[in-house]
């Protein structure tokens, strides 16, 4: 079976979000306004919104995760279309009281050698794994919510300062920042009021909630989508922003920026890589030999030939759990 599984980008499919912001904000709200969701709710924070979700704040770990192999089946026969967990703070004491629990310990800092610390990293890892068979085999949106908090941050660059982050654990913010499309920060507008030397005096909040999607020295958020820095809290404003990105034709060099003798010219008839390494300007190979013959692969000396390919699904994530379903 051939591994290679060659795709054109550029297509929408669900989304991987995860979304943080102050307690009451609007996260449980943004997600309620997703297409057909089921709200896993790890802390009791549902109210009057009228959701399918699941009360899992008193299930232990173990128990969230049956949980949530079993809803899968929900989602095979289309019956949900989004999984929202609320949130990744309960989610997280589930996690340590696990792990203290299986190893008789009371804090990650009693094991030897970080080990509890690797034990932790290694249950988020395959808590991610599990959100990425949603979104791969059942073709779900996966939205994770969590609380934020103001962390000093020490930048070598732009100074030390402090700024808005999730709150949990940095090596569980690492996990999931590095896996989700978009990092969203939850916030209320504020309006600046100035004097008359133009110095901000107070801040003036209007009641309006927004989503940043773009990173700030004030708080951390990322996207993959091109999107417009803020928008309105709610779905169908996020929904209308994908689809606008998806539309515009994608500019690699968006980012570029013009300037005088910034980067070495090339030279006529040499390639733009052979020029920036310095390569041989007859194109030539200076250390000798068949250019195509140093860059094949150990083995044989040459590169398999290209075979014609059918049209190959999404290679599904590991499976770090069973398949989907309650007990036969």
């Amino acid at each position: 079976m051939a591994a290679l599984n060659i795709q054109q980008g550029g297509t929408r499919e669900p989304i991987r979000m995860v979304l943080y912001g102050a307690n009451g904000i609007g996260k449980t709200t943004f997600g309620a306004g997703m297409p057909k969701p089921f709200v896993l709710a790890v802390e009791d924070g549902i109210g009057k919104i009228p959701v399918s979700h699941d009360k899992a704040h008193a299930k232990d770990y173990d128990t969230i995760i049956q949980t949530l192999m079993e809803v899968g089946a929900y989602f095979q026969r289309g019956e949900f279309k989004t999984l929202v967990v609320d949130s990744m703070d309960a989610l997280q004491k589930k996690i340590m009281d696990k792990i203290l629990r299986e190893h008789g310990k009371k804090t990650l800092s009693d094991f030897s050698y970080g080990k509890g610390y690797e034990l932790f990293r290694q249950e988020w890892e395959g808590y991610r794994d599990l959100m990425e068979r949603f979104h791969v085999e059942l073709n779900a949106h996966v939205l994770l919510t969590a609380q934020g908090e103001v962390r000093p941050i020490a930048d070598p660059v732009n100074g030390s300062h402090d700024t808005y982050s999730m709150r949990i654990d940095k090596r569980a913010v690492g996990v999931l920042r590095d896996w989700a499309d978009l990092v969203g920060y939850a916030q209320l507008r504020a309006d600046p009021v100035r004097d008359k030397e133009g110095n901000i005096t107070r801040l003036i909040t209007t009641g309006e909630r927004i989503l940043s999607t773009s990173p700030s020295a004030a708080f951390d958020a990322k996207n993959r989508f091109d999107l417009p820095e803020k928008l309105p809290l709610a779905w169908v404003s996020l929904d209308q922003a994908l689809d606008a990105s998806f539309q515009q034709q994608y500019d690699p060099h968006r980012f570029a920026q013009q300037r005088n003798n910034a980067w070495p010219t090339q030279q006529p008839g040499v390639s733009q890589s052979a020029s920036l390494a310095g390569g041989n300007p007859a194109g030539g190979n200076p250390a000798g030999g068949n250019p195509a013959q140093r860059s094949a692969p150990a083995g044989d000396g040459s590169w398999p030939s290209a075979q014609p390919q059918p049209a190959a699904p999404v290679q599904q994530a590991a499976h770090a759990y069973p398949g989907f379903g309650g007990p036969e």
